[in-house]
This record gives structure tokens, sequence and C-alpha cells, in this order.
């Protein structure tokens, strides 16, 4: 099953991308969560866990590598599937709220 596949890909590279972070193997991990999230856009039969896990984990990490560029454009996808989630649930998620906090940490950073 096609969607089986693009969730155990998305799920593997989440993890070697959060194991290659903790190990300091940066630029590592950043590819291996830009593989878990091009990997989650095939999960269309799925709630939006996948893609919102890995933007929280993917953002955080190249805040912290200094990769404020490359967070921009992630932002405003964070936010829409964030608050997707939050609708289809009925109810604010701690996604919502971490894609706020995600958007006021790269206003921060541009200064």
């Amino acid at each position: 099953e096609a969607h089986g596949v693009f969730s155990l890909e998305c799920l593997s590279c989440h993890g070697l991308g959060k194991l290659a972070m903790a190990e300091g193997r940066n630029e590592e991990g950043l590819e291996m969560f830009r593989n878990a999230l091009a990997a989650s856009a095939f999960n269309e039969g799925e709630e939006a866990t996948f893609e919102l896990n890995i933007l929280l984990f993917f953002t955080q990490a190249l805040f912290d590598t200094g990769a404020v560029d490359e967070v921009e454009p992630l932002v405003q996808r964070y936010r829409s599937a964030a608050k997707a989630e939050s609708k289809k649930r009925a109810c604010l998620n701690h996604a919502v709220l971490h894609s706020i906090y995600t958007s006021a940490r790269l206003h921060e950073a541009r200064g």
C-alpha cells in the first residue's frame, strides 16, 4: 500500500534526523528532516500529524543551526497545517500554539 510505504519513510527519516541532530551531525539531520517532510506530502489519506511533527522538529532544528532563511517558507505551511488539524478536531491543539511561536521566533530572528 502506497500510504504505508510513505508513512514508514516519513517516520524513518524523522527518527534518523532527530538522532543525527542529537549526535551533532546537523547537515545530515536537516537532510533527513527534508526527506521526511517530502514523504509526508504523500500521506494524503493520513491525518496531518506526520507533517506537523516533522515541521515542529525541523523548524526548531533550522533555528538551532542558524538556517533562518529556510524556516521562512515553512512557517506558513506549518500554521496552515496546524490550523486545519485543529479545525478538524474542533479544538485548539499544541501544534497551533507552536506554529504561532515559530512565527514569532522568525519575526524576532529577522529583527
